[in-house]
C-alpha cells in the first residue's frame, strides 16, 4: 500500500512517530480487510468510536464496526482488498489529530469497486496508543457542472438536485454477461463506467442517466432482462405519501452496500421502482462551456 508522506502538521505539535503511529492505523485496517479479519480491522477504532457509514448508519462502537464488516466480509465484499490511503494529517495538539482518507475497494481480480472519502478523529490514550475515535466515510458526489451556457437539453444532470417533479434517472437490467453488455452501451453510446460490484455488475452513465446492468444469477428467480426503473425526488415523505394515497404499499428501505437508491417501491401491477434523493451516481454531465 502506497500513502504520501507529506501531511498537514505543523513540526512542533505533532512528532513523526505519532503520524507513523496514525498512519500505521489504515494499515492495519486494511491488513483486516485482506485477511477478512473484521476484529483486526475494528481494531484501529476507540471502543466507543462514533462510526458513521456512506449510508448514514451508525454502529454502535468498535463492536458494532466488527459485526458490521463481518458481514461484508462474508457477503458482497468476500475476496476484496481495501487500498486505504491518508491524505493529511493534522494535529490539534499532540494528542489530538484530524485524519483525511481515501479508501477504493479492489475486486479479487484487482479492479476498483468503489472509492470512498473520510474524515476521521484521532486521539492518543493515556497508554501512549493512537486510535481512530470519530470516522465519517462518504462516496463522493459528482461534480456540479461548471457556470457556463446554459445547455440545449433541460434534464436534470445525474446527482443534482430535482425540481418539483420526480424524475426517471434510473433503469436496472439483469444480463447474463454484465461486463460484454456494459461494453457495449460504452462503445455504441458513450457511456461511462463508474462503479462494479463483486458479483460483475455493472453501473454505466451518460451524464443524466444511470443503467445498471445486474449480473444474472443461475440460483436466483429473477430473470433476465428488464428488472426495474428509478425516480430522482425531492421529498421522500412526500413521495410516500402520494403512493400510500394512491393504495400501493409503503416504500421499503433499501439495504444494501450499492451507494444508489433509498427505497424500493411498486406500482398498481407490481411492477418496482426505485425512489433516491441523491441521485443514482455516476459522472457529471459534459459542460457546454468553452472554459471546461
Amino acid at each position: 500500500m502506497q500513502q504520501p508522506d507529506e501531511t498537514n502538521a505543523p513540526a512542533h505539535d505533532g512528532t513523526e512517530d505519532d503520524t507513523r503511529a496514525i498512519r500505521a492505523l489504515w494499515a492495519d485496517m486494511a491488513r483486516g480487510w485482506a485477511a477478512g479479519d473484521a476484529a483486526l480491522f475494528a481494531a484501529s477504532f476507540a471502543e466507543d468510536c462514533d462510526f458513521t457509514t456512506v449510508r448514514g448508519d451508525k454502529p454502535l462502537g468498535r463492536s458494532g464496526i466488527a459485526a458490521g464488516h463481518d458481514a461484508l466480509f462474508h457477503g458482497p465484499y468476500a475476496g476484496t482488498v481495501l487500498d486505504a490511503r491518508v491524505v493529511a494529517v493534522r494535529f490539534l495538539r499532540p494528542d489530538l489529530a484530524t485524519v483525511e482518507a481515501e479508501s477504493t475497494i479492489n475486486a479479487p481480480d484487482g479492479n476498483p469497486l468503489i472509492t470512498t472519502h473520510a474524515l476521521a478523529v484521532v486521539e492518543r490514550t493515556a497508554q501512549g496508543h493512537w486510535s481512530i475515535s470519530a470516522f465519517h466515510n462518504m462516496v463522493p458526489a459528482p461534480r456540479p457542472p461548471q457556470p457556463g451556457p446554459a445547455p440545449d437539453r433541460k434534464e436534470t444532470p445525474v446527482g443534482e438536485p430535482t425540481a418539483a417533479r420526480p424524475r426517471v434517472r434510473h433503469l436496472a437490467i439483469v444480463a447474463r454477461d454484465p461486463e460484454k453488455l456494459a461494453e457495449f452501451y460504452s462503445s455504441v453510446f458513450a457511456m461511462e463506467l463508474f462503479h462494479r460490484d463483486p458479483d460483475g455488475s455493472c453501473f454505466l452513465s451518460d451524464g443524466y442517466f444511470s443503467l445498471a446492468l445486474i449480473k444474472h444469477r443461475l440460483d436466483g428467480e429473477t430473470p433476465a432482462g428488464f428488472n426495474h426503473f428509478g425516480f430522482h425526488i425531492e421529498d421522500t415523505a412526500a413521495t410516500t405519501g402520494a403512493l400510500v394515497a394512491a393504495g400501493t404499499p409503503k416504500p421499503a428501505e433499501r439495504f444494501t452496500d450499492r451507494p444508489f437508491a433509498e427505497y424500493r417501491a411498486m406500482d398498481p401491477e407490481g411492477n418496482w421502482f426505485d425512489l433516491s434523493e441523491h441521485g443514482f451516481g455516476g459522472p457529471r454531465p459534459p459542460s457546454d462551456s468553452t472554459g471546461s
